[in-house]
């Protein structure tokens, strides 16, 4: 089964193929650089379409978006429009399953307890289930991966 997570910025989209084997999982991180020359229904129109395409591509079955944070203190109206448009692209897909979260309800999905656990593991200062590469991906791509994992617990 594959599953995909996602992590958006205003000016690009973190995301993580996450193919499950059993008890194991592969990784493929990629990003989605968002072209600054289109104006924002051309920007969204390329995300949706990327997205559809990805998630052919790689047979995406379930899908985990990491939204942001209720209590933010300047939310980014456009990594908003971003993650609802991607809400959308998996509405209109194949998908059987998405979950989009917040760090919180990401620990409850993963039965991470929220004591700040999983903080230090997105900061890169612990690794997660060992992974040596897990120092090599960057902040989003761990946050992504953490949303795609939470997608297959249905």
């Amino acid at each position: 089964m594959n599953a995909i997570g996602i992590r958006c910025n205003p000016h690009k989209i973190f995301y993580s193929i996450i193919e499950l084997n059993g008890d194991s999982f592969s990784v493929i991180n990629q990003e989605l650089i968002i072209p600054k020359s289109f104006d924002i229904p051309n920007k969204l129109k390329y995300v949706r379409k990327t997205f559809l395409d990805i998630f052919t591509e790689y047979n995406v079955e379930t899908a985990g978006i990491r939204i942001t944070e209720h209590n933010a203190q300047s939310p980014d109206l456009f990594r908003i429009m971003l993650e609802a448009v991607i809400q959308e692209v998996i509405a209109s897909s194949s998908i059987s399953y998405y979950f989009t979260g917040v760090i919180s309800s990401i620990c409850s999905k993963l039965n991470i307890p929220n004591d700040g656990q999983i903080k230090t593991m997105i900061e890169g200062t612990t690794l997660f289930l060992d992974m040596n590469e897990w120092l090599y991906f960057s902040k989003e791509h761990r946050e992504s991966i953490f949303a795609g994992l939470a997608s297959t617990n249905k």
